[in-house]
């Protein structure tokens, strides 16, 4: 990932190494989610658990389920809305997403604006830092983060209509999807009207995002 205003050379590491006070450290995190089945003949229970881990433990260790390099965070509920419309009931799911990962990661949000005093392997403290680095997902959950509508790509401006084609399409950024709302004149609270007018804009009809 790169920062624009930094120039092409500067990586979104280093970004936030030049931001870091004097002595501090940086743990980056890696989150994990994915919506599981636990039994398809006894009730078609589901569960849905957000994992936590950190960006410096090697693949090898964190494909060792022996391991633990993964860490339960939180359950995300798992709710049937009874509304008439699928649509509506999905569009609900995804503001129940956003809103529990908010929710959630409200102290990694502290964690990252003011850091945190943590003890290393020695018993010394460290005044850690710890971004989001990497968030694992299924292609559904990209989009559900991404606030894309349908079958759009989460990382670029592409449907999947266009798919196949040999040229890179536009990328999809983060300042363009928290731009774009503010140009929708509605009601979020009014959830199917707002979803209709964010279909031009391929978004899924979130206004609040988690991130």
């Amino acid at each position: 990932m790169h920062i624009g205003h930094y120039g092409a050379q500067c990586t979104y590491t280093d970004f936030i190494l030049s931001n870091l006070p004097a002595g501090a450290t940086l743990c980056g995190i890696v989150l994990l989610s994915d919506k599981t089945h636990i039994t398809n003949m006894c009730g078609g229970k589901v569960a849905h658990p957000l994992l936590i881990s950190l960006a410096n433990i090697k693949m090898a260790v964190w494909n060792k389920a022996s391991s633990h390099a993964f860490l339960l965070n939180a359950l995300i509920p798992v709710i049937k809305f009874i509304h008439p419309l699928p649509r509506t009931c999905s569009v609900l799911g995804v503001h129940l997403f956003h809103k529990c990962l908010d929710i959630i990661l409200q102290p990694l949000k502290l964690a990252v604006q003011v850091g945190w005093m943590m003890s290393d392997p020695v018993g010394g403290l460290g005044h850690c830092f710890m971004p989001p680095a990497v968030y694992i997902v299924n292609t559904p959950e990209a989009c559900m983060l991404a606030c894309v509508h349908g079958k759009m790509s989460p990382v670029t401006m592409a449907s999947h209509k266009h798919f196949s084609n040999a040229f890179h399409h536009e990328c999809h950024t983060g300042e363009k999807t928290l731009s774009q709302p503010s140009q929708i004149q509605c009601d979020p609270n009014d959830v199917e009207r707002y979803f209709i007018l964010c279909k031009q804009f391929r978004l899924s009809g979130i206004a609040r995002l988690f991130w």
